[in-house]
């Protein structure tokens, strides 16, 4: 096999690997796109049951709130979207979860790397699967690098 085969090996182990990284990041989006549409789904179901609630509160305690002064109904709205805005302010997790959460993609790419640069130069120069572990090495550096920062995009403004 000539440098034209390796070559041509390398390339074609580029490109398949550039497929397979944005196929598996295409995928991880339509999940992440059908996760928020089932949690959207849930929160309508709860917001609709909220506002039952609240109808039926109000139902029952209209008589009271004939007699009580109208800023004591304006307060309790103003507490319940205090507490909402609270809430929604919440961060994700602890800090070094996130930074342990945000470490696995580079320390994968790095211990895949390491692997298969190990058994390249493991090998001897003329041993004939140093070009299946070359074109073993492009495939997955690309499909790391495609999947990982084709994760990485900037969000779209909504």
């Amino acid at each position: 096999m000539g440098i034209l085969g390796h070559l041509l090996g390398c390339g074609l182990s580029a490109g398949a690997g550039g497929i397979f990284g944005l196929t598996g990041n295409l995928a991880a989006k339509a999940f992440s796109y059908l996760e928020s549409k089932q949690a959207l789904t849930v929160k309508q179901a709860e917001w609709s049951h909220e506002t039952e609630l609240l109808k039926l509160q109000s139902q029952w305690r209209q008589p009271e709130t004939e007699s009580e002064p109208a800023f004591a109904a304006a307060a309790s709205w103003r507490g319940l979207l205090s507490s909402v805005a609270a809430e929604g302010a919440l961060p994700s997790s602890y800090k070094w979860v996130d930074a342990a959460r945000a470490l696995v993609r580079p320390l994968l790419t790095l211990g895949l790397s390491a692997v298969l640069a190990a058994a390249f130069l493991s090998m001897a120069p003329n041993d004939a699967a140093r070009a299946y572990v070359i074109d073993s090495l492009v495939f997955a550096a690309v499909t790391a690098i495609v999947w990982w920062f084709g994760d990485r995009a900037p969000p779209r403004k909504r």
